[in-house]
């Protein structure tokens, strides 16, 4: 029996999944900070998405297997399903945390009751994969408690309201009732070499994703489509709501390009603090410097014009990144061929 007590280690972080994933690895001896765990779980990415039939969109700066990644690099267990059956998955998942095993579960946030301030103004985020941690239930009572990012405190919510978040179907990303875990061994101190075989699994990640719209070649796509929508005045108006929930989803809910870009540049600076390699260090710089033209790019989508120089600044923002982009993965091959 697995025993990890991930109340008392949980701190709130930069993302829902990042901080999740720190809070799993510091309940079991890892010193990892939420950005060593995203750098170690080789989290770089990009993908994006519109759901036509539902008018929503997706955008992520994280790549959709950090756990697995950490697991398989450190040594551990990936333990994961999903079920079309909320009911069966909550059975499930709450034998495992009766086990003393904690599980990140992936939710729609438009049926968590404590993320509806935050979604007021939002009518088309197809978002179903929040991240949370479920550390106890009680079924008298018929509530679980949660470990979520943005909270210091852990949240009350009804069995009923978690089911509903787990079995929700009306998102262009759902989350199909999705559950994980990792269980790691003993930590060991020094990981130079696991950083390093890190970083080449997110380069390649990045140069050659498995699926359309997903990492370098993705962000040429992303910039094509804006482009085409607000150069037509009666497509973006249709499209206007759309556009300004990108932006959103890159800064205000954190799913996107800054976000990740931020966490991943501290990953390096902590990097070259563990191997004294400068280059780390030049790295880090180069991705906080993404981080600020991610955070340009969503002011520019989310304002509430599109006149023709606001499109000439789209379109040079929409370059810059993704010049600066490729130019990050030509430093990160840099560094893993020394």
């Amino acid at each position: 029996m697995l025993t990890v007590d991930v109340v008392n280690t949980h701190t709130p972080g930069s993302n829902c999944g990042t901080n999740a994933s720190k809070v799993l690895l510091q309940a079991q001896g890892y010193p990892f900070s939420e950005a060593m765990t995203f750098g170690c779980g080789s989290g770089l990415g990009f993908i994006y998405q519109y759901y036509k039939e539902s008018d929503e969109c997706f955008l992520s700066g994280k790549n959709e297997s950090l756990e697995l990644n950490l697991a398989t690099l450190l040594g551990g267990e990936y333990v994961s399903g999903n079920f079309d059956d909320p009911d069966k998955a909550f059975d499930t998942i709450i034998t495992m945390v009766g086990e003393g095993i904690p599980v990140i579960l992936d939710l729609s946030i438009k049926h968590l009751p404590y993320f509806k301030p935050y979604l007021a103004s939002l009518n088309n985020i197809g978002f179903g994969l929040h991240n949370a941690i479920i550390v106890e239930c009680d079924r008298k009572n018929q509530i679980v408690t949660l470990l979520d990012h943005r909270w210091a405190e852990p949240k009350v919510i009804s069995i009923e309201d978690l089911k509903s978040a787990m079995g929700a179907t009306e998102s262009g990303v759902n989350p199909r009732s999705n559950y994980r875990s990792i269980i790691l061994p003993s930590y060991s101190g020094s990981y130079h070499q696991e950083m390093i075989q890190a970083v080449e699994l997110n380069i390649h990640r990045m140069k050659y994703p498995f699926a359309f719209k997903m990492g370098l070649k993705g962000l040429g796509t992303f910039r094509k489509e804006l482009l085409t929508i607000v150069s037509n005045n009666d497509l973006y108006e249709e499209k206007q709501e759309t556009i300004a929930t990108f932006g959103i989803l890159m800064e205000k809910l954190g799913t996107g390009g800054g976000n990740f870009r931020r966490i991943y540049g501290r990953f390096l600076q902590e990097a070259a603090e563990i191997t004294g390699d400068k280059q780390f260090l030049e790295s880090a710089i180069h991705y906080k410097e993404a981080a600020k033209e991610w955070k340009l790019l969503s002011k520019i989508l989310t304002g509430s014009t599109m006149n023709q120089e606001q499109q000439q600044q789209l379109d040079r923002c929409l370059t810059k990144i993704i010049e600066i982009e490729n130019q990050g993965i030509q430093l990160l091959e840099w560094i893993v061929k020394e």
